[in-house]
Formats: C-alpha cells, structure tokens, sequence
C-alpha cells in the first residue's frame, strides 16, 4: 500500500510549527508504509502585495520533513466571496501533480485532511484516478462551514462519496454521520500525543530553562494568536484571578496563523484590563521545547470558542499539568475526569477566573495527569489509520491493490 496525502494544513519551512498534528499523524503513518503528501497553497493574484498572505511567496515548492516527501503547489484561491471555488481548483493542481508522481510513486489510496477543499478535490481525484479516499474531519470543516448552505452540500457530498471517514472526535463524527456519512464507514480517530517529548519534568528547572521565576503561579496558554483561541477572554478574567492569587502570571505562547493576526486585540484586552505586568507574550516556540513551558506552569488555559480535538490539551496533560478549558466539540473527550481538569460552559470573565483559580488553588496528582495524557499515542492512531485504509475498496477499474 502507498499512500497520498492531501493536505491544506501542513508545516513547511516557513512555517515550521503550522498544524504540526497533520505532520506527526502522517509521520506516524510513514513508519508503517510509504507516503507522498501534497499540501496545496492558496494562491490568487497581487497576494504578494497584502501582509497577510505574503509569507505564502516564501514557501518552497519540494521539500522533505523528517525522510517524507512534500509538495507545496499552488492552487487559485479567492478570499471571501468565491471560496466555494477553492475545491475545484485544489482538483486541478492536485490531478496534474498526482499524475506525474504516478510515475515514480504509483500510490493506489487517496489520504486527505479536511473535508473542504481538501476532501472534496480528493474524492474528484480518486475517482478519475480509480483510487479510494478516506477524509479526517478536525473541526471548523464539519463544524462550522456547514453554517454556509454551499459549502454545507459540499461537506455533506464529500462524506457521503468518501470510502472512509476519520472524525478526530466523536463529536464530530455524529456531525457527519447527521449530513449523511455511512455509520459503518465512518470512524473516530483521535490524534495522539509524542509522549517523548510530552512528560513530567521538574517545574522548577523548567521554569529557569524558560526564563520564569520560580515563585509565584504561573498559567500558561498556547495557540495561533487568532481570536477564536479566546486569549483575550483570559485576559479579561485575569484581574478577578489575581484576587485569589496575586502575582499569578499569564504566559501566551504562539503566532499569529492562516486565520489572522489577533495580537493587537490582546494588547487592547490587556490594556483594558490592566494586567499588562501580569501577562507575558512569548511569540512562537519550537514544537520541540513546549514540553518544557508545559511542566513550568500550574495549570493550562484554552478558552477556545471553536475546536476539533485540540492537541495542547494532549500536550498539557502529558505533561502533568492540569487544565481548565471550555466545553466545546471535542474537548470534554480529552478532559473527561475532574481530575485532570476543569471545564467551563463559557467565556466569562467571572466563569473563567473561577476555574482557574480553583485549578491553582488545588492539590492535582500530575502522575496520573500525565498517565490520562500519554495514553492518546500516535502510534495507535496510526494503527486504526492503517487498518481502515488496507480494507477500503478501490473503485471499479485500474485501481491500487488491497496489499
């Protein structure tokens, strides 16, 4: 079996902490047999010219990450008003390029990330290429975008024509099965967690790795700085949470991503607030060395308003650290105990600085946080991965073997 991934969302060298979760998935699938992954970039012209997109210019067309093939084509993608265009445009990048690495690389299933544009253009692909195609839904595609009646049918034609369906939550997968999906065709694959990198270190020497006193609480949230991450709604509970602990600090770790650039609503919500002291923005850290801000804080804060099945919390409680994060989608099927963290039914400024200052005030077992988190393991979602994609049928014709 050799596997083609398409995936809109993919780290490069650009932007090396980009859905790093797509990447470890297909590297954790790339140890059990081959993949190529296409991660199709939207393109329209004069981008250049506006900030927001113009990093998309610097992004390589090849490269390869950690022994995986990538390509980075470009496909026509205009914002706003003709986005139910981008999967039909995505089709036609992906079929000219899947067509010349047919040759060298004659995959026979079709892996894509995201129902629109990806899946859509995908199941288009297969089937001109006789290829099966499993879709993995991760959120806004089957949570939000059906809010908009074309894309809706688009969401909805793609799960039905998909041979499998990967829900990153159960949650999520009751949404698809609801537009349509096949029950029996349709599976919740949770993403894991690198349990190597993620682990209990010692909070003291984490926090003069990173640069934090050592006294004091310390809260640390980490995301895309986007609005929907609801930093800014920590922000603004953060005066009622240095009531019950003062000099309690805020760490937010992240960029700006795809969606935006939110940072000067969290400069505005903490000039509002008046916690500038109090709140620290650290920009973007390496995938590789979050473990260790995880281990330097009390507790973890994801005030999300959106979210599949968000990987941080993975992360967090790998690490040993309790979390407080709101109740939406998938969230609940990773904090499922009270005793790995809290949830709230909303943004709130007193809601969220009532849970936080009970998650600094109380005596957490960070081992067994720690052990509820590292039992999420890439490896097994690779397992279940692997197992749905040997046993979809190819399309009548010149299709790939089932081995």
């Amino acid at each position: 079996m050799k596997v083609l991934s398409i995936a809109t969302l993919y780290p490069n060298s650009r932007q090396p902490v980009h859905a790093v979760f797509v990447e470890q998935r297909i590297r954790a699938m790339a140890k059990r047999f081959p993949v190529v992954v296409i991660c199709p970039i939207p393109w329209f012209p004069l981008a250049g010219r506006l900030a927001r997109y113009r990093h998309r210019a610097t992004i390589p067309r090849r490269e390869t990450r950690h022994g995986i093939p990538v390509h980075y084509p470009r496909f026509l993608s205009i914002p706003r008003f003709l986005k139910p265009l981008d999967g039909a445009f995505l089709f036609l990048t992906c079929w000219w390029l899947a067509r010349q690495l047919r040759r060298t690389f004659p995959f026979d299933r079709l892996d894509a990330h995201l129902a629109f544009p990806d899946g859509w253009g995908a199941i288009l692909l297969g089937r001109l290429l006789n290829v099966p195609v499993a879709v993995t839904l991760r959120g806004h595609d089957i949570s939000d975008l059906p809010r908009y009646p074309v894309r809706r049918r688009q969401v909805a034609w793609t799960v039905r024509q998909a041979d499998a369906v990967f829900a990153v939550a159960d949650a999520l997968r009751e949404k698809a099965i609801a537009l349509g999906a096949d029950p029996e065709r349709t599976i919740t694959v949770g993403n894991g967690v690198d349990a190597e990198r993620f682990r209990r270190r010692d909070p003291g020497k984490a926090r003069r790795r990173v640069g934090l006193p050592e006294d004091g609480k310390v809260v640390l949230s980490v995301g895309h700085i986007v609005e929907r991450k609801g930093f800014h709604h920590v922000i603004r509970a953060w005066p009622r949470v240095r009531e019950a602990h003062p000099g309690a600090r805020l760490v937010i770790v992240g960029a700006p991503g795809e969606e935006g650039n939110f940072t000067n609503g969290i400069r505005r919500a903490m000039a509002e607030a008046g916690v500038g002291e109090a709140v620290q923005l650290t920009g973007a850290v390496p995938h590789e060395e979050l473990g260790t801000w995880y281990s330097a804080a009390d507790a973890f804060c994801l005030a999300s308003e959106k979210e599949g099945r968000a990987n941080v919390l993975l992360e967090a409680l790998a690490s040993g650290t309790p979390v407080v994060a709101t109740r939406v989608w998938g969230t609940p099927e990773i904090v499922s105990s009270d005793d790995v963290g809290i949830l709230v039914p909303d943004v709130a400024p007193a809601t969220l600085a009532g849970a936080i200052a009970e998650a600094l005030s109380r005596e957490w077992d960070r081992d067994a946080i720690s052990a509820e988190g590292r039992r999420f393991s890439w490896e097994r979602t690779a397992e279940l991965v692997e197992d749905s994609l040997r046993r979809m049928i190819p399309p009548p014709g010149k299709g790939g073997s089932n081995a």
